[in-house]
């Protein structure tokens, strides 16, 4: 009968054994999987990353003769956004780029024509750059433009925001007038252009001088520039 018993016991034990060792491995196994998927997923993570650093240096890249141009942009670097490096002073309440609206006219549109063209250069770049990159196909631009508006005694805060985007639409307008189209065939894909009006909001406008409330409130009746990219995620997967 003992020899019964332990004959018992140690067939008991090693199916015991096998079952655990099959248990073991099944849990090996699919640990394993688990751990090659989340490395796969790390090293297309690692690699997105990569592509959109080189990116980013890349329209750095293409970005520093707007940066070097201090005569027509200011980048402002705490925001990352340009904006224009001369004064734009609108009559009061008016918003077209034109005599009668745009005071010292000839010499302010000539410079805004100039931004125009220059932004356009920039742009143009970027386009040749992703048709000869085939890494940037997923790689498009946010370009917006924001008009801001002086908080004056006169205006009201709704009529304000309202004069601020109607004078980015005017220098969108002014700029599509002599040929500067954002909205080209040429850049379908490559360019999200929209136009803002910032009105009293936005951050870094021109603090109040209690001393000369016009002269410092006036500043911000200005332009602001942004060029943001927009990177799709490089796993496809």
């Amino acid at each position: 009968m003992k020899k019964k018993g332990e004959s018992f016991f140690w067939t008991s034990f090693a199916d015991l054994m096998t079952s655990l060792f099959f248990i073991v491995l099944v849990l090996y196994v699919l640990t394993y999987i688990k751990l090659k998927k989340k490395e796969k997923e790390l090293v297309n993570t690692v690699a997105d990353l990569k592509h959109k650093l080189e990116v980013y240096e890349l329209v750095e890249q293409n970005l520093k003769p707007l940066k070097q141009d201090t005569l027509l942009f200011r980048y402002e670097e705490n925001y990352k956004r340009f904006t224009l490096a001369f004064d734009v002073n609108f009559a009061l309440g008016k918003s077209q780029i034109q005599r009668g609206d745009l005071n010292n006219y000839y010499v302010t549109a000539s410079k805004i024509e100039s931004v125009g063209k220059q932004l356009q250069i920039t742009i143009d770049n970027l386009a040749r750059n992703k048709a000869e990159n085939p890494a940037m196909n997923n790689v498009s631009y946010l370009v917006i433009i924001s008009g801001y508006a002086s908080h004056l005694l006169s205006g009201s805060q709704i009529s304000d925001y309202d004069l601020s985007y109607q004078r980015a639409y005017n220098l969108w307008g002014y700029w599509k007038g002599i040929g500067i189209d954002f909205e080209a065939n040429k850049y379908k894909g490559l360019i999200d252009l929209q136009i803002a009006g910032n009105g009293w909001g936005g951050v870094g406008r021109f603090e109040r001088d209690p001393e000369n409330f016009m002269a410092n409130e006036t500043k911000n009746q200005r332009f602001i520039i942004q060029i943001v990219p927009k990177i799709g995620n490089t796993n496809t997967e």
